[in-house]
């Protein structure tokens, strides 16, 4: 078959064909090795491929991951990844649209490689702007922060599953990864450490989660040694405090747009759930707060205040102990 892909390369129609059926492979065939085999195949075809050929199997490729069938789907994120990067920047960002829209399932079988297609983009992006010189270099770096911020919604996950995948994707495929420059590493590092810090203080019930977080860590770990080495990192200034709290019961698209439009301005945001609200009856604190944590994952600059530091706005004390909590930098009230 990768013979006939060589020797058809240059009839669209046959190569779009070709390529279908490559992809159908990669999604049931029953031999591994035939799925890699498809996969390096229709790799190969991918730069003689038209744009909207291009987008039509990426989007099949899109659609086998929600078959939530394990031993299919866990071979299809390797060359999924590695194809949607010959996608032009707007197909590409349609893409990850729809990636981000099926990591919201709520099965853990279709978020899983979900997140280990994003972790490749991720992790191959940098051949992206040699084969789309045009796009600005400002908008492929929000594009790496949308796929880091992709990364971090899976861990924080609703369920034990998914954040062991997202721990399992950010130690090989980000701060782990041989392929990923230490320049890029060292820009996502100052991004998710808060993230991550705080993801290490969650206790999970099962045994199995310590594993993977240990694994992620010890990654991370010799990441940190040997960039100190090489001269360690370079963090911006410290950005004003805005902290913003309520009782959030839900928290809205409005409430989002109001966190993205304060941050934009400049902000690190600490948003401070209420445990209780007196004009009404609200739901649990708990799951009112993990519905804020799981909508603001992949936000970067915008934090959960601890729960354990109790801040009542209208007592001059509580207030008084906020400012001492951030010492040389402005605290605003949202």
């Amino acid at each position: 078959q990768r013979q006939m892909c060589i020797r058809d390369r240059n009839d669209h129609g046959s190569a779009l064909h070709i390529a279908t059926h490559l992809s159908n492979l990669i999604k049931v065939s029953d031999r591994v090795t035939v799925r890699h085999g498809a996969g390096l195949a229709l790799l190969e075809i991918a730069p003689r491929l038209t744009v909207d050929q291009r987008n039509e199997v990426s989007v099949e490729l899109c659609r086998g991951l929600e078959l939530g069938q394990q031993e299919f789907t866990k071979y299809i994120p390797d060359y999924l990844g590695r194809f949607a990067l010959w996608l032009p920047p707007e197909q590409l960002d349609e893409c990850l649209a729809d990636l981000g829209v099926t990591l919201s399932a709520s099965s853990s079988r279709i978020v899983a490689p979900v997140l280990d297609t994003v972790g490749v983009i991720y992790e191959e992006y940098d051949v992206y702007h040699q084969r789309f010189p045009e796009e600005a270099e400002e908008t492929c770096l929000r594009r790496r922060d949308r796929l880091l911020g992709m990364l971090m919604r899976g861990l924080a996950g609703i369920d034990g599953e998914t954040r062991q995948e997202a721990m399992l994707v950010l130690g090989q495929r980000v701060f782990g990864s041989a392929q990923l420059s230490n320049g890029e590493k060292s820009r996502a590092f100052p991004l998710t450490a808060r993230k991550l810090l705080t993801t290490c203080r969650q206790e999970d019930g099962d045994a199995l989660s310590f594993y993977y977080r240990a694994s992620m860590l010890g990654r991370l770990y010799r990441f940190l040694t040997a960039q100190r080495l090489r001269g360690g990192f370079t963090f911006e200034a410290p950005r004003p405090i805005a902290f913003f709290p309520g009782t959030f019961d839900p928290f809205t698209l409005s409430h989002k747009g109001i966190v993205h439009a304060i941050r934009d301005l400049g902000f690190e945001v600490y948003l401070a759930v209420d445990e209780f609200s007196w004009s009404k009856k609200a739901q649990p604190h708990l799951i009112r707060r993990q519905i804020v944590n799981l909508s603001v994952a992949g936000d970067f600059h915008v934090h959960l205040f601890p729960d354990d530091i109790p801040v009542n706005i209208a007592n001059p004390a509580d207030l008084k102990r906020l400012r001492k909590l951030f010492p040389g930098q402005e605290v605003y009230l949202v």
